[in-house]
């Protein structure tokens, strides 16, 4: 199978634009919601609070945040999606939103809180670039900070993979076709619009739990809590996510 010709290791800086939007923009806030209800309900959030939400693409989970703590902050790679959350604010209103790679924070101050959601994590090839991530995270948490992790689960998606699929968005037509390689699962996009098409790809690390407690442990986080979907239900190996709260060990 070709499926490989043409992957690019640094698919995520060419992805996250407007086609991706497109592409997703079947996805609504209530899924969104139910999970930072989840947070707040199992957090000590105040208004005075600083989180962090890493990858936050468009902000609609910042956003949801900052109902309950008027300290948030957005980081993100693209600039279109940035550019798609500062359109949706008004004056005075959190959060703010930072260009930044998560490999390199650019921040001087500590968060209480930082989330990574909807699998805003596992984009490189080498873990030792996640355990570099982890890193930053620790190292801008404060003392007892946490780290929330929302991430699908891998024995789940592994086992109701859809190999193609095709659907139309308006006027776009979006092929897909996923596959499991090297312990990530590959997604190939093909869109065809005004006769004209695009390819863009996806590629995200498959770990397992035990593979993720390892990872963060590397960086002094501790994991204190898992669920396995966004009303609270425990993690089980047939969950649809893993939602991992790791503490900041001291």
């Amino acid at each position: 199978m070709s499926q490989k010709v043409g992957y690019n290791k640094n698919w995520y800086k060419e992805w996250f634009g407007e086609d991706y939007l497109i592409v997703y923009q079947h996805r609504d806030d209530s899924d969104a919601r139910e999970l930072i209800k989840l947070i707040v309900k199992n957090t000590t959030i105040s208004q005075n609070s600083r989180l962090l939400d890493l990858a936050c693409g468009n902000g609609r989970h910042a956003y949801l945040i900052s109902e309950y703590t008027k300290n948030v902050v957005g980081l993100d790679l693209s600039s279109h999606l940035l550019h798609q959350a500062y359109k949706k604010k008004t004056t005075g209103q959190a959060p703010a939103f930072v260009r930044a790679d998560m490999r390199h924070f650019p921040f001087n101050v500590k968060f209480d809180v930082i989330f990574s959601l909807f699998t805003s994590f596992g984009y490189f090839e080498d873990d030792e670039m996640h355990v570099h991530v982890a890193k930053e995270i620790y190292n801008s948490l404060n003392p007892n900070g946490l780290f929330i992790l929302d991430y699908f689960n891998a024995a789940y998606v592994a086992e109701r993979l859809i190999p193609q699929g095709k659907r139309t968005v308006g006027e776009i037509e979006v092929e897909e076709e996923r596959w499991i390689s090297d312990q990530r699962v590959q997604k190939k996009i093909t869109i065809q619009r005004d006769g004209l098409t695009k390819t863009f790809h996806e590629s995200v690390r498959m770990f397992e739990l035990h593979e993720l407690e390892n990872l963060l442990s590397k960086a002094g986080l501790k994991i204190a809590k898992v669920f396995g979907e966004y009303d609270g239900s425990p993690y089980k190996k047939d969950s649809t996510r893993m939602i991992v709260f790791a503490e900041k060990c001291t």
